[in-house]
């Protein structure tokens, strides 16, 4: 009966490809991250050398090691123009928000910003001279987001550089029952580099009697980085009269609109 040589049934895996190693047919080794099949018996032949070796198994290229990227807790991996980057963990409360096709993510605040805002009052009474227009001095401040608000000369409020924009305005004042059919009071504004004194808008009562009368209102106005605004009011009663001095009596305030 005649006998048939089938020779390896399977591979035989060898390890670490060794130069000096007798290596047989369907043999199998690695060597430079590859693997490599042995298709004719070999010693010392490289396994670079294809009459004697067949690829079976080829490396890739390394990947980036993301635990040297990400040092810290927090940190995320993204990727820009170059390769994979780390992105810092945020300030608290701030959102991960993308600049669109071709930027990189960023960390930013969420929801509205209506910085700069301020709002300033009198604790005391303030003598009003007659028929002149007087600027208020609000001496006390319950929030002044950018320092913007001169409380101890001008009683000024000054837009902050690179905070030009729209924003919103108030004022309250209320006489301290005296009489006149006149009582008003003016947001004006000192135009940076430009006019002083510009009236954005007057609050008027000409209630004529003996009265505790008060004058709200509101505006929005588009507004310069520099430009300076104050409350003058007026009343034509007879001699000194008192604005009521008080948190909720005496006070004006604003802040920027959102974009």
């Amino acid at each position: 009966m005649a006998t048939i040589n089938l020779g390896a049934i399977k591979f035989n895996w060898k390890g670490a490809y060794n130069n000096s190693t007798a290596y047989a047919v369907d043999d199998v080794v690695s060597s430079g991250g590859s693997s490599y099949v042995c298709i004719l018996a070999s010693t010392g032949n490289a396994v670079s050398n294809g009459t004697y070796w067949s690829v079976m198994a080829q490396a890739g290229t390394n990947g980036t090691d993301v635990g040297t990227t990400l040092t810290t807790q927090g940190d995320i991996l993204y990727r820009d123009g170059s390769g994979l980057q780390r992105l810092g963990s945020g300030t608290s409360g701030h959102a991960l928000v993308t600049k669109g096709s071709g930027q990189n993510p960023v960390w930013e605040a969420v929801g509205a910003d209506f910085t700069p805002m301020w709002h300033v009052y009198r604790t005391t009474a303030f003598g009003l001279a007659s028929t002149t227009e007087t600027t208020i001095p609000f001496t006390a401040e319950q929030y002044d987001s950018d320092n913007g608000y001169d409380n101890s000369s001008t009683y000024k409020y000054t837009i902050p550089s690179g905070k030009g924009g729209k924003y919103f305005m108030y004022c309250h004042l209320r006489k301290n029952n005296f009489s006149g059919n006149r009582f008003y009071w003016q947001l004006n504004r000192d135009i940076f580099g430009g006019a002083t004194g510009q009236a954005i808008i007057t609050a008027e009562n000409t209630h004529s009697g003996d009265a505790y009368i008060s004058n709200f209102a509101t505006t929005v106005y588009q507004l310069t980085a520099g430009d300076k605004l104050y409350i003058r009011a007026y009343h034509n009663d007879s001699g000194t009269r008192e604005l009521i001095g008080d948190f909720s009596c005496c006070y004006f305030g604003g802040y920027r609109l959102a974009d």
